[in-house]
């Protein structure tokens, strides 16, 4: 239970430095989609930072891993864990899985939120 809500708590942080540079980003750049950019590269980038620590860093517990990777990180932005994901393939070696990962993540849920708004828009003719 306690993890859930650290967990919790650490991704509505996450989530609020999300919305707040996002708004920050708009407020300098009107009418373009950059908030979401913005948001996305600084996730991959502090996702690399923590992939880093915890990797050096034997005793540090579970509990931090949790709060910092999936709540806080989860919060600002899912990308980091789709980064995260990726980044441990390529340190394996198998860098055709990671490209069709990455293919597959961008271009699925593209052709899938595509497929979403077709449907909805069906039902929604409708009425």
């Amino acid at each position: 239970m306690a993890n859930f809500l650290l967990i919790g708590f650490s991704a509505a942080i996450g989530a609020w430095l999300r919305w707040l540079i996002g708004a920050g980003v708009i407020a300098i750049f009107p009418g373009m989609p950059f908030g979401a950019l913005t948001v996305n590269l600084l996730g991959g980038f502090l996702m690399g930072l923590s992939i880093a620590f915890f990797q050096v860093t034997a005793n540090i517990s579970e509990e931090l891993r949790l709060i910092i990777n999936v709540g806080f990180l989860g919060g600002l932005t899912t990308f980091s864990a789709y980064t995260a994901d990726l980044f441990q393939l390529m340190q394996k070696g198998e860098l055709g899985l990671a490209l069709l990962f990455m293919v597959a993540h961008v271009v699925g849920a593209l052709a899938l939120c595509y497929l979403g708004y077709y449907c909805a828009s069906l039902s929604l003719r409708s009425f």
